[in-house]
Formats: structure tokens, sequence, C-alpha cells
């Protein structure tokens, strides 16, 4: 079969698939061309954000929050994801109010709390940037950098309510040795 020859019945195939019939003017054909590629377009862009998703971490507040199962484009599940992350920073920045407040007189271990927390906001910072260098400029990065951000974070808040509550247990070491001291 001839390469001309397959094209046509490439095109007769795809106008009968759409409903068109062999007389349909070039307008229609290229109406339902465009339909065609633009569904092709949308099916590539959905499964492209599905198989990267696979590779997200998700918690499990997330899996089920009203946000992402609404979301219908990138800007929204980034959008989503950026209140995951302030939600959870606003709850770490709580924790080292409170932190701050049981060290007031103990400026040396408050000067070392402060060092520590803007080391590891540039820790984690960093460790997102690598984390998501290979979606660095698309379209999915910044959700990708909220998702680590926002893990990383947890964790942190994990941290600092450990450090809250230490000494609190009975078998556990003294509050003496504790960093910072049990609220009076």
């Amino acid at each position: 079969m001839t390469e001309e020859r397959k094209k046509k019945r490439q095109a007769l195939k795809f106008l009968a698939m759409n409903g068109i019939e062999k007389s349909a003017s070039m307008s229609e054909f290229y109406a339902a061309n465009c339909r065609r590629q633009t569904m092709r377009q949308r099916t590539a862009r959905l499964a492209t954000i599905l198989g990267l998703a696979a590779f997200i971490p998700l918690s499990a507040a997330q899996a089920d929050d009203a946000c992402y199962k609404k979301a219908q484009s990138q800007a929204e599940l980034t959008d989503c994801s950026a209140k995951d992350l302030k939600a959870v920073d606003d709850n770490l920045n709580k924790l080292y109010r409170q932190m701050e407040a049981r060290l007031k007189g103990d400026d040396d271990t408050k000067k070392l709390l402060i060092d520590a927390q803007k080391k590891w906001v540039a820790f984690r910072d960093s460790e997102c940037t690598l984390s998501t260098v290979r979606s660095a400029g698309g379209s999915i990065n910044p959700m990708n950098f909220n998702t680590c951000a926002a893990g990383l974070t947890q964790s942190r808040v994990k941290d600092f309510q450990a450090y809250l509550n230490c000494g609190k247990q009975s078998g556990e070491q003294d509050s003496d040795d504790c960093a910072i001291p049990p609220a009076q």
C-alpha cells in the first residue's frame, strides 16, 4: 500500500470515528481534528499529572482533603498544597512561640533556638529544591516544593512537640535534662 493511500485510509477512519461524512467541508474536518487534538492534549496532561502524582508523598490529610478533590487544574492543586504548607507552618510557628515563651530569661538557649530554626528553614528549602529539581521550571514544581516543605515542616512540628513535652511522662529524664523547660 502506498503512503498516500495509507494517509487517505487514516483520514477516512478519522472522519468515521468522529461522525463526519466524506463530503464534509474542510471547516468541519478542521473542527473535529481540533477537538481530537484538544482531547489528546488533555488526556496527555492528565496522564502526566497522575503519573507524577504517584511520586509525590501526600499525607493522609491531603488525600482526603476536599481542596484536592475539587481541583481542576495544576494551579488549583498548587493552591491546595500552599494551603497545606501554611497550615503546618502556622502550627510550627505556634509551637515556636511557646518554646520562646518558656525560654524567657534564658537568652543563651533562646539564641541557640533562633539559630537552629534559621538553619533548619535553610535546610528545608534546600532539601526541597533538591528533591524537586526534575520538575524545575514546570507548572507542577511549586506543588512538589510545597508538598516537600509541608512534610519536613510536619516532622519539625513533632520535634518541637517533643521539646515541649520533655520530662512530662514518668520514667523519662529529669526536666533538668530538657532543652526547653516545662511550662509553669
